[in-house]
């Protein structure tokens, strides 16, 4: 109660304060290339395999210098991906076949021929839409894989949700998903993706639909923060826990009279994603707009979340004990950020995975005076 009185004392004061870094703590570089820029992993996704097989998306582009903005040119972004078959340890970069971008911006997408089996061991699902670095299909695509992302199958389409009704009558038409979906069947999941209005950032909102016949069709099931919530929402991403609750973290922003706010916040569903219940606020993640959430479970049993902090340059870790009702004060992943123009704001996007030692694997965007704007993950003991 004590330790309880005095989060709730220094938050009243407006003072941040953070947890001790774990003792076992240790980086890797998963990606990094002179005259590269590589980022943003939330944007793409993450997958885990037969406990240690990893894989990450991220985005790659050459390296320029823009102050004020993130040093990539604004020319070709790829797509591609990072496989570890060690739990982390080390990494191998490559730019896959048939994957996101190579059929264009838009590309003409394929109806399937017969249903996914999302319980394949190897199975993983790369969800794109519009609005973000290498995506700007606001009807919204996806490819598939049956070997850990070696080969893939797509692009196709999220059957005829951009024009689902619920997204018409709110005005919020552009699909803007990055990954986020959770298996529920061999032929069923429930897919988080969010929409906006049409060529307008910022206006984002989350919202639920599912399949039941392996992703031949998509139905919509609902909005998790409404739709007259005056703040952003956007980036969710989603835990399923053992009875079958669903708890998602996602990015939050808002600007009013006295700037711009950006927070990390969670909801709950307890009916597969028919309702959402807001439970909590897990932290700030800066100005500069921010920073997306990532979650994991440990192995025993606890939730927990990895964002940015973009004021300091800090990557962040929380935890919940009790299905994300309530969070720990985070703790310092990594506080050592620097860059060609000495911008701190530049970095996350983080996504989590567990292997099997129990120890918990972040990747994310980072930067460091010694190895500028690169691919990182983080290994502790959590």
């Amino acid at each position: 109660m004590k330790t309880m009185l005095f989060t709730i004392f220094i938050s009243l004061l407006g003072t941040s304060t953070y947890a001790e870094t774990p003792k076992d703590i240790e980086h890797v570089v998963v990606y990094q290339e002179d005259g590269k820029f590589a980022g943003w992993p939330a944007n793409n996704g993450a997958w885990i395999f037969d406990g240690d097989e990893l894989l990450v998306g991220f985005t790659r582009g050459i390296y320029e210098l823009n102050e004020g903005g993130h040093n990539i040119a604004k020319g070709l972004q790829e797509c591609w991906l990072a496989c570890s078959k060690d739990g982390g340890e080390t990494w191998h970069a490559y730019n896959p076949d048939n994957y996101v971008g190579d059929s264009g911006a838009k590309p003409k997408c394929r109806p399937l021929k017969k249903p996914i089996n999302f319980e394949h061991s190897k199975f993983a699902l790369r969800m794109v839409g519009a609005g973000y670095h290498g995506a700007k299909d606001g009807r919204g695509h996806f490819y598939y894989t049956y070997d850990g992302g070696e080969n893939w199958n797509g692009p196709h389409r999220f059957g005829d949700l951009h024009e689902a009704k619920e997204l018409k009558k709110a005005n919020l038409t552009e699909l803007t998903p990055r990954t986020d979906y959770v298996v529920t069947g061999k032929h069923e999941a429930v897919l988080l993706l969010s929409s906006r209005k049409r060529g307008k950032f910022g206006t984002d909102r989350i919202f639920t639909a599912k399949t039941k016949d392996g992703g031949k069709s998509f139905q919509f099931l609902n909005w998790i923060v409404p739709v007259d919530d005056s703040a952003r929402a956007v980036m969710p991403e989603t835990f399923r826990t053992s009875d079958g609750t669903l708890v998602t973290v996602m990015r939050r922003k808002r600007k009013d009279n006295d700037g711009e706010v950006n927070w990390v916040d969670a909801y709950t569903s307890t009916d597969g994603g028919q309702s959402w219940k807001f439970t909590a606020k897990i932290g700030d993640s800066g100005t500069n707009n921010g920073n997306p959430p990532a979650i994991a479970a440990t192995a025993d049993g606890r939730l927990c979340a990895v964002f940015g902090e973009r004021d300091e340059g800090r990557i962040l870790a929380a935890y919940s004990s009790d299905l994300g009702e309530t969070w720990t004060v985070p703790i310092v992943l990594r506080d050592e950020f620097g860059s060609e123009d000495n911008e701190t704001n530049d970095l996350g996007y983080p996504r989590l995975l567990r292997r099997s030692d129990g120890k918990m694997v972040a990747v994310y965007y980072y930067s460091t005076n010694n190895c500028l704007h690169h691919i990182a993950a983080t290994i502790w003991t959590p």
